[in-house]
């Protein structure tokens, strides 16, 4: 069985998608925490195993000559979670073509759409280049969950009724990617979650009561810090 280690920061939510895949696997692996507001990420020692400079990294050590692979990309690496070990726990990709697209395009949205729009690079570039003020990139921010999340809970919706979850009553990687999304969008950027957007609101309480979801919150990383 691959030996797993996660490269990470506390408050990422890309690193947030993988801590929440691997506890629904029930997968062990270690921990290696990436200080990102000391800029680690950006030293040679990390830059060596993730060119891109991006958190998170999960290192599979297959046990070959060839070392751990080393997956720089959070989507590549929950596929490879679900591809390595898809008979543990729970499978997080549906057993239908039709189905592992909903889930896919779901995805997306998040990792594609939301996300790098609100990443840290983006937001510093925005103040460093443009000239950005911190309310106007806090209005930003928040302009972009309220547009992506909608089109989230407009393409749950039309699939017919709403399950527990984003595609019906089964757990999936959308589900993994939309809750530090969700978290953002609350904690970070203001959005009333039950006022506009009700469907994710009540998929989103189905998800937070989960312990694996509980336990992946940043505030309880052990390298989040101590009040």
């Amino acid at each position: 069985m691959p030996q797993l280690t996660l490269y990470g920061y506390y408050r990422s939510s890309c690193t947030a998608r993988l801590r929440i895949a691997l506890a629904l696997k029930k997968l062990e692996y270690s921990t290696v925490y990436v200080d990102f507001a000391n800029k680690e990420h950006r030293g040679e020692a990390y830059t060596a195993i993730n060119p891109n400079q991006s958190i998170p990294t999960l290192a599979a050590d297959e046990g070959d000559s060839n070392g751990p692979v080393y997956i720089t990309q959070s989507v590549a690496a929950l596929e490879y979670i679900e591809e390595a070990f898809p008979d543990n726990a729970v499978r997080l990709l549906p057993g239908t073509a039709g189905d592992r697209a909903r889930v896919r395009s779901l995805v997306e949205i998040i990792v594609a759409d939301l996300q790098p729009r609100q990443a840290s690079i983006t937001l510093e570039r925005l103040g460093n280049d443009l000239g950005a003020t911190q309310e106007q990139r806090v209005k930003w921010s928040y302009d972009w969950c309220i547009k992506e999340l909608r089109a989230y809970e407009k393409l749950v919706t039309a699939a017919g009724p709403v399950g527990k979850y984003s595609v019906g009553d089964t757990l999936t990687l959308a589900d993994v990617c939309l809750v530090p999304a969700v978290q953002n969008a609350v904690e970070k950027w203001g959005v009333n979650l039950a006022k506009e957007f009700p469907v994710l609101a009540a998929i989103y309480d189905n998800l937070k009561v989960l312990p694996e979801v509980q336990a992946a919150h940043w505030s309880r990383q052990p390298d989040a810090p101590k009040e």
